[in-house]
């Protein structure tokens, strides 16, 4: 009988756990994918500063 109890317990202890490594590999995954996110825009901003930069200045003209 002191065994099931043993059992009993130790499956206590798996729910908190799985549910913290749960929450710990979602936070991980957001931020992975938030990171990337960032990333990419900083890519695309430098890629169009870098076309502006390339592109034939129009004139300019006085008025």
């Amino acid at each position: 009988m002191g065994d099931n109890l043993d059992v009993h317990y130790l499956a206590g202890e798996w729910v908190p756990a799985w549910l913290a490594m749960s929450v710990a590999f979602l936070v991980a995954f957001l931020g992975v994918i938030g990171l990337g996110l960032w990333v990419l825009r900083g890519e695309a901003r430098n890629r169009a500063a870098q076309e502006s930069l390339e592109a034939p200045n129009p004139p300019i003209e006085h008025h």
